[in-house]
């Protein structure tokens, strides 16, 4: 009987170390995933929907949110700080701009002609490609 007890207690052991070390794994990953990007590199290029031609001079805007405002201050539960970055496409429709602190951004392109587009917005990397494609606009 006593064999039994200390073989439970010895499993109990066990399985309570292991739940403190996924928990504690689980705390440093959430953490971790919970601050800024420095210096994100963010660049792309938009085509015709029908053509797959590069297009020229579309207004990219960025809509950048971050988990630091202006002033230095952090939340890691709510997004402090926002920025819109203005660009527009060369002859290649390639763009691309460096960003000092990024956690989460979308993307939105305009063009005369063209229906306005966006890409759904993704947490922040250090390198982010995008290839969009956008359709003319039917009148």
């Amino acid at each position: 009987m006593e064999t039994n007890m200390k073989k439970y207690i010895k499993i109990s052991a066990y399985l309570i170390l292991a739940f403190i070390v996924a928990f504690i794994i689980y705390v440093m990953m959430f953490f971790n995933s919970q601050t800024d990007t420095k210096i994100l590199k963010l660049e792309g290029y938009v085509f015709d929907e029908s053509t797959k031609k590069p297009i020229e001079r579309v207004k990219v805007i960025i809509n950048n949110d971050r988990y630091e405002d202006d002033f230095g201050n952090n939340n890691h539960d709510e997004y402090l700080g926002h920025d819109k970055i203005e660009l527009f496409t060369d002859s290649n429709g390639y763009y691309s701009t460096s960003i000092d602190k990024s956690a989460f951004l979308w993307i939105d392109f305009y063009k005369e002609g063209y229906r306005n587009t966006r890409e759904n917005g993704k947490y922040s990397k250090e390198i982010m490609s995008y290839k969009t494609y956008i359709s003319k606009q039917k009148y």
